[in-house]
């Protein structure tokens, strides 16, 4: 069992001591005198049956309902002890222990409850202090100070703490734990979103001034401490940045300051260019050599033979349909934000996936002359994207973007970082591999 065993032998001492009062615990053991584990089912995964021949006419509870009750019981008084640092009498649990037994209540709701109420919140537990009990009672390990930094700074942008506590509860030990008192928490479901419920899903997320996670995540220690080394030393530089990793099948993700705008530079060129393959596949496939030019060697004169043969309709129609605000794309080089170039690769991605002419498209983009995302990850996995970058004398345009989708081994997924480090991928090296490690251990 490795880390759970100190877990494991507290919860095998507390149900020791309810044997020993002559209580009869129903959590899949075997009951006295039986041969065959307990069918028991309990709450969080019962299912409706036809108990019309089989209810007794007793509404007394059964030995095994109390039984289970009582243990429930103790499962909550350990936890609101780890949360409080005072010893919860188990007594005192024993009303939602009930509703936990009988479906009304979950485990996690309860929990939530207590973090909510006066009771709690007048311990005034600061959010540091807050993370590390959670940490304690729902993973059993300490949590390091990266981890405490990440999840400390998503409270700051607006995650309560019953809505913390829950996140951190979404993890396989206190699966276990609770799974041995008889009961299994509320995990969220895995989401397989289909493609075009992505960009609500974009759309929807909050602003961002820390990192934030998507779809109830949190990255390991070794992984934060490399995104927060990336993103200190970019920050030491007074350089603003933002980033947005999307995991296509599972709904998983990582994002940061997604609403800044940034100058697009060449990067646009990519959104551009599947626009038009997208909605004249025919035209598209004629201008071929001239695409292939803008993309693998950032052509600017490529670009804008076609934009002046074309404009920026596609591209535009493209916005209109996935929800984005369609005005900055009426120029060739565009200034706009992290969540609206994420929201174009993702409509890439479908183009390349689900539409007939996607697939002949895609190939264009794999092997761009100049490209964080295909330079880092391109000898690993196939990946599609397209870079900008530029400095001049105006100080708006200085900028280095890349995006694109990469069809990792685990599952395919969009990276956007738009930053204002002037015209070198470099920088941002370091950032997109923590952003990789990130999605490996997905």
């Amino acid at each position: 069992m490795g880390r759970y065993d100190n877990k494991i032998k507290a919860i095998s001492a507390s149900l020791a001591l309810l044997f020993a009062a002559g209580t009869s615990v129903g959590c899949n053991l075997l009951h006295p005198g039986d041969t065959s584990p307990s069918n028991t089912v309990f709450a969080s995964d019962a299912m409706p049956s036809d108990t019309s021949d089989t209810t007794p006419s007793s509404t007394e509870p059964s030995e095994t309902t109390v039984s289970r009750e009582t243990t429930v019981s103790v499962l909550l008084g350990q936890i609101l002890t780890e949360l409080t640092g005072d010893t919860v009498d188990p007594e005192s649990c024993y009303e939602d222990a009930c509703l936990i037994v009988s479906g009304t209540k979950t485990v996690n709701g309860c929990i939530e409850e207590f973090i909510s109420s006066p009771e709690f919140t007048s311990l005034n537990i600061d959010d540091e202090l807050f993370v590390r009990k959670c940490s304690l009672a729902f993973r059993g390990i300490p949590a390091g100070d990266y981890t405490v930094r990440f999840l400390t700074g998503m409270m700051t942008d607006g995650m309560t703490r019953a809505e913390m506590a829950d996140l951190i509860m979404q993890n396989e030990y206190f699966g276990e734990t609770c799974s041995a008192y008889g009961v299994l928490p509320a995990f969220d479901v895995d989401r397989h979103l289909e493609i075009t419920e992505w960009y609500d899903v974009i759309n929807a997320i909050g602003d961002t001034t820390e990192p934030m996670t998507i779809g109830g995540v949190i990255p390991s220690e070794t992984t934060l401490e490399m995104l927060f080394t990336a993103m200190d030393t970019l920050t030491e530089a007074n350089r603003d940045f933002g980033f947005m990793l999307l995991d296509i099948n599972t709904g998983e993700g990582i994002v940061y300051n997604i609403d800044q705008n940034f100058y697009t530079a060449s990067s646009i060129k990519g959104p551009f260019a599947a626009s038009f393959a997208s909605n004249d596949p025919e035209g598209a496939a004629s201008w071929e050599g001239t695409i292939t030019n803008m993309l693998v060697n950032s052509d600017n004169d490529a670009y804008t033979v076609l934009n002046n043969q074309y404009r920026r309709t596609y591209i535009q129609e493209w916005c209109e349909e996935i929800g984005i605000d369609p005005e900055p794309f009426r120029y060739k080089y565009p200034h706009v934000s992290t969540r609206m170039m994420t929201a174009l690769w993702v409509r890439s991605y479908q183009f390349f996936e689900t539409e007939e002419f996607g697939p002949t498209a895609g190939v264009w983009f794999e092997d761009p002359a100049y490209s964080l995302i295909h330079s880092e990850l391109g000898e690993q996995y196939v990946t599609r994207s397209k870079a900008g970058w530029l400095v001049d004398e105006d100080p708006t345009h200085t900028t280095t973007v890349d995006g694109g989708v990469v069809y990792a081994n685990n599952g395919p997924y969009v990276v956007v970082i738009m930053s204002k480090v002037p015209r070198d991928i470099e920088p941002l090296r370091p950032l997109l591999q923590a952003l990789e490690a990130f999605h490996f251990a997905l």
